[in-house]
């Protein structure tokens, strides 16, 4: 299988492939990567990051036609079913994916197909005392959620329940960043499952 991995030139995205794992390799399959191809990864996540930042709309809606998003959600699945992900990377991905996602509208519908939806929710499960990593994923479920079907399948899955634990937390240790995350992903939750 190839995965598509966004390359710079000249403030121009291009998209290079890259092959990977199968899916028929078991969903936590141990991905080895060396310290190089992690720095150069994050050099590119880096450097997309500066430039949709830095640029207008047409900088993102231009990576959104050549197939960014897809190579994000592929970049985010592969990452976090390794044995033990690497959140130098992850945290880096999500944060793209957000901000890629809010003007994708069909983000919703890529994560399912490329199986990102309930990757997400796991992450934000195992990274529930996490506070920058748990916001990172909420952020990106709030960007799912411009899709009913995937509002509907997080909902499937208690999301709701995840996140509502988060705004309501036992410990008044919670950071405001998360609980605001939480509200903004909980409210998105809501609207996109009685919209249908």
């Amino acid at each position: 299988m190839n995965v598509w991995i966004p390359f710079v030139v000249e403030e121009h995205l291009f998209l290079a492939s890259r092959d990977v794992i199968p899916r028929e390799h078991p969903p936590y399959s141990n991905i080895d990567q060396n310290a190089g191809d992690i720095e150069n990864t994050l050099n590119i996540l880096n450097v997309l990051d500066e430039l949709l930042s830095a640029g207008t709309d047409r900088r993102i809606h231009y990576m959104i036609s050549k197939g960014g998003s897809e190579a994000l959600l592929m970049a985010l699945v592969n990452t976090a079913r390794s044995y033990s992900p690497n959140y130098t990377l992850l945290l880096p991905i999500l944060h793209l994916l957000a901000k890629v996602g809010h003007r994708d509208r069909k983000i919703g519908v890529k994560a399912e197909k490329a199986e990102a939806v309930l990757v997400t929710l796991g992450l934000l499960r195992h990274n529930v005392k996490n506070s920058r990593r748990a916001a990172a994923c909420l952020w990106v479920i709030r960007v799912y959620c411009s899709s009913v079907s995937t509002a509907t399948l997080l909902g499937q899955n208690r999301a709701l329940d995840d996140v509502f634990n988060l705004i309501v937390p036992p410990s008044a240790a919670q950071k405001t960043r998360t609980v605001k995350a939480a509200i903004d992903a909980f409210a998105a939750l809501l609207s996109s499952m009685t919209s249908e």
